[in-house]
């Protein structure tokens, strides 16, 4: 049985950007570990300069209790937005008025979302950014694609059998 030469290199390409893409995912996850353990260290309130008079974004979230809510967010000058407070219902609060320094921490990986350390009135406090929160999916993917190309190996072999015209013989019970 010859072996057909473009459906071969074809297959065995694809294999090996698939091993290439696993190994690139183990390199991640690696990159990501190093990452979550720099954003535990940086999980220290600052003081920023904030004159604020908005009508906040609300998004779902959640205090610092943990309940599930709204969280409250409005612009902090111009490069920065700030989570202002928490409350269990959507329309708690329509403007935002404040000015002065607000002491918050940087939501992770996001160095232009705050979180206020103190709520403005009426609100309770937003949950705080945890490292715990950062998803490292990357030992998965890795697997994945190692599958993925023993898969393909797997697959092609039994195409070359089939085609080849291999065959299994009944076992023999004659005896």
């Amino acid at each position: 049985m010859r072996l057909p030469i473009l459906p071969t290199l074809v297959v065995a390409a694809a294999v090996a950007v698939m091993i290439g893409l696993g190994f690139w995912q183990l390199e991640r996850k690696e990159w990501k570990e190093a990452l979550i353990a720099e954003a535990h260290g940086s999980l220290r309130p600052k003081a920023y300069d904030c004159a604020i008079d908005a009508a906040p974004e609300v998004r779902a979230g959640r205090s610092r209790a943990g309940e599930s809510g709204y969280r409250y967010i409005v612009p902090c000058n111009r490069s920065l937005r700030i989570d202002v407070g928490w409350s269990k219902r959507p329309n708690a609060l329509r403007r935002v008025v404040l000015s002065g320094r607000v002491e918050a921490i940087a939501e992770i990986g996001n160095d232009r979302l705050l979180v206020a350390m103190e709520p403005v009135s009426s609100l309770a406090p937003s949950g705080l950014p945890s490292a715990e929160g950062i998803p490292n999916n990357h030992l998965f993917y890795a697997f994945q694609w190692f599958f993925f190309a023993a898969a393909a190996t797997v697959i092609y072999a039994l195409a070359l059998m089939r085609r080849g015209g291999a065959k299994v013989a009944p076992p023999d019970h004659s005896s």
